[in-house]
């Protein structure tokens, strides 16, 4: 019966751990960088807001154009029952000399309003980056979770071997067989957890990046290095939602300043060559004028306009504090993050030393009856566990980094595509 277990065990350890491998044969290397400039070029709403800034570029044109003078060719014929009919046709000319500076200063604020768009996208093109960035990150930690797991498998079915072998020859009871046994079956039961984790981290990374039918690997990311918290907080009331935040406010008052302008007169030149010209003005080619206009009663529509251009300013204005608080804060917290997490790796990397070291000793301990069966497998574990959060505190802090070089507006922490 000794034997028959000990053949099963040789059996079917090897057989758990071929299906535990993942399917890393095939899989495509990645660098942040690349997945980056995919995902640029795959993500439709960094594409809606490039349109976006367009718009805004063809409706300054089009504020612009209020500058030039309009020509416009009219033709006209008309007829009264039982009269001759009456035609003319000429070219008109039509220039605004004075609009109450209501044009320059919509010019003003519809370049500030571009430049907010620009700013914004610009923005969006970094919150992708951070995306992928926490895409990356979670496939890169996940795989190496499995390489850890797998690890220990091997370490859990050598563990059986070991036993099987000495309880054959009545060294071990089968409880402890029976107890390491029962620790291969978690830990594959794990691996199996972790290779359905990876499976959705691949989805995420490859709808990301467009890349939805390849199995991919990416790269380890290196430790990040960090400067002082003034730092990134000073560079953070710089960053481009907040700069773009305080374009629009300035925009928001110019559009007030263009509504109170509205009292003010405004004076249109005309002039009219005319081709063809009806009775009694015939023999008349052209005319020119002045148009003054002067708004005395408008129902109470200006102090309207101007209240609610007021109000949006205020609007404007309450967006920027928040804007510049958010940044603060975001420095902070990401600071913190990373500050804490390099910290808390530092001492997992002498804590799985140790634990390597004391699997080691108990291993040995053990062969000399020193230790139970159970301080052996409690001894695993530790160096299991210990190595998995090390693995997750290195990609938190590696997730931290990008998160304070985004936090403060910076691009340091996007890597060149070589």
């Amino acid at each position: 019966m000794k034997t028959a277990i000990l053949a099963f065990c040789m059996m079917i350890a090897p057989a758990a751990l071929m299906a535990a491998e993942p399917s890393t044969t095939t899989a495509r290397g990645i660098t942040l960088a690349e997945a980056y400039r995919l995902s640029l070029a795959k993500s439709e709403t960094l594409a809606q807001s490039a349109e976006g800034v367009k718009e805004l570029e063809a409706a300054e044109r089009q504020i612009k154009s209020a500058f030039l003078p309009s020509l416009n060719g009219v033709a006209s014929e008309s007829a009264v029952d039982k009269s001759k009919a009456k035609g003319q046709a000429g070219i008109s000319l039509n220039y605004s000399l004075f609009s109450g500076m209501r044009d320059y200063i919509t010019a003003r604020s519809s370049r500030l309003k571009t430049s907010a768009a620009r700013l914004d996208l610009i923005r969006a093109k970094q919150a992708l980056y951070l995306d992928v960035a926490q895409a990356y990150l979670n496939l890169t930690n996940v795989r190496q979770e499995i390489g850890i797991r797998q690890d220990q498998l091997a370490v859990s079915s050598n563990r059986i071997n070991v036993l099987a072998g000495r309880e054959a020859v009545g060294r071990s009871r089968k409880s402890e067989l029976v107890a390491a046994q029962t620790q291969f079956a978690q830990d594959e039961s794990a691996l199996q957890n972790a290779l359905g984790r990876e499976d959705f981290a691949q989805l995420q990374l490859g709808f990301l990046t467009g890349l939805d039918d390849e199995d991919l690997s990416p790269e380890l990311l290196p430790v990040p290095q960090h400067l002082t918290r003034e730092t990134y907080l000073l560079q953070a009331q710089k960053r481009f939602d907040v700069e773009a935040a305080r374009k629009t406010l300035e925009a928001a008052q110019l559009d007030t300043d263009a509504e109170k302008h509205l009292r003010w007169p405004s004076l249109i030149a005309g002039a009219d060559y005319y081709l063809k010209r009806s009775a009694p003005d015939q023999d008349v080619n052209w005319d020119a004028g002045l148009t003054l206009n002067l708004p005395l009663f408008t129902g109470g529509f200006i102090g309207a306009s101007v209240d609610l251009a007021q109000a949006r300013a205020r609007v404007a204005e309450l967006s920027l504090a928040l804007a510049a608080r958010q940044a603060d804060t975001d420095v902070r917290e990401a600071f913190s993050i990373l500050h804490h997490s390099v910290a808390t790796m530092n001492s997992l990397i002498k804590a799985v030393a140790l634990a390597e070291e004391n699997a080691r000793l108990q291993n040995r301990d053990y062969t000399y009856a020193l230790v139970t069966n159970l301080d052996v497998l409690n001894a695993q574990n530790t160096v299991l566990q210990t190595k998995l959060n090390l693995e997750l505190a290195r990609a938190q802090a590696c997730l931290a980094g990008i998160q304070l070089d985004f936090a403060a507006g910076g691009l340091e922490s996007i890597p060149e595509d070589k």
